[in-house]
């Protein structure tokens, strides 16, 4: 059986490449991607900001089994598995043993292995722009709940996740405030997350369907970059909402100039949690008497410890009735036009793009 895998060698371009799948390694599963969405990265990497010599798209996806390795009969929460389930795996893979893996921070992990960096490298099917997914022996995966659809499914694998993450590493809790800073998918899961422990949120984006969908996500108040279009008016308007200063301000925008503000908005004593800039090309300059004399803490979170996608499941099956969470990806291209999904995702004309490899 062939499968494609789809290849990103320079900003702008994109390719597909054809070869066999697969069988399984013991321990490990070839799945048959259902869905695999546009994140953040997939834009930065569409745009040329990394990967100088060509990469992988994709790493949030939904699937089904379709061939299971020697003796793997559960997900790694134990439950069992068998061909046809739905499946959502954690896209990279930790070792267990570094110093960061053994204090219980696997998202640091020193070893960390993501997947191949060209499709003709065996097993081919590493990134999730493809038609098939291979799952390593060593591979956290888990079963993904009956009342989830795989459309909301995929975006837990990598914005859910790891936006889950950063407000436990973040310490955010009950009664506080957060500022949001980017409401696209990550902006939106950390929204509902933030709101469900009792948690003010202020989302702050310029996107008339953004600013919608943090509404009904959770924020209670929303500030339009178009209304207040410096820092230095949005930082009065955020302490006009806070009454004050917020607690905690999220970065998931992905411009440099955000981490900037999120320093100036948050409250003395606060923390900042930087999620979006992923650019090594990016900078910004900044006086570090800003962090100094404002006592701030800074948490950086890239990737997340792998049982956070079992977390992200159990959430969304407790909350798809009561959050708009089949809505959150609002345009699906099959595989073949995944150039198209790109494009939009880059100019925002969508929140969350979803590619559906079967229609290809």
């Amino acid at each position: 059986m062939k499968g494609r895998v789809a290849f990103i060698p320079t900003a702008h371009k994109i390719e597909f490449h054809e070869y066999d799948v697969p069988a399984p390694a013991a321990g490990g599963l070839v799945a048959a991607v259902t869905q695999t969405n546009v994140c953040g990265s997939e834009v930065h990497m569409w745009k040329g900001e990394f990967g100088r010599r060509g990469v992988m798209p994709g790493h949030e996806m939904s699937g089904r089994i379709e061939a299971l390795g020697a003796g793997v009969r559960t997900d790694w929460a134990g439950v069992p598995v068998k061909e046809g389930d739905r499946i959502a795996p954690v896209y990279y893979t930790v070792c267990n043993r570094c110093v960061n893996c053994v204090r219980g921070n696997h998202a640091a992990c020193t070893a960390k292995v993501v997947g191949a960096r060209h499709p003709d490298e065996p097993p081919h099917f590493t990134a999730t722009f493809a038609t098939h997914y291979v799952v390593k022996p060593d591979q956290h995966f888990y079963r993904i709940p009956d009342n989830v659809p795989d459309l909301v499914a995929s975006s837990a694998n990598c914005a859910m996740s790891q936006v889950f993450w950063s407000l436990d590493r973040g310490r955010l809790s009950y009664g506080e405030t957060i500022v949001v800073l980017g409401a696209g998918g990550l902006g939106l899961h950390a929204m509902a997350i933030a709101k469900a422990r009792g948690v003010r949120v202020i989302a702050v984006d310029g996107v008339d369907l953004r600013l919608r969908e943090a509404r009904r996500f959770g924020a209670d108040e929303t500030v339009d970059m178009r209304e207040y279009v410096d820092a230095e008016a949005r930082d009065k308007r955020v302490r006009e909402l806070c009454a004050g200063w917020p607690d905690v301000v999220l970065e998931v925008a992905g411009v440099p100039e955000a981490f900037s503000e999120a320093l100036r908005m948050v409250r003395v004593g606060g923390r900042v949690i930087e999620v979006g800039n992923i650019s090594s090309g990016l900078t910004v300059q900044l006086p570090p008497s800003v962090i100094t004399f404002k006592s701030l803490e800074i948490v950086g979170v890239a990737t997340y410890p792998p049982h956070y996608l079992k977390k992200s499941l159990d959430f969304l099956a407790a909350n798809i009735d009561r959050l708009p969470y089949r809505e959150m990806c609002d345009a699906t291209f099959p595989l073949s036009r995944a150039a198209e999904a790109l494009d939009k995702s880059e100019r925002r004309e969508v929140t969350r793009a979803g590619l559906l490899p079967a229609e290809s």
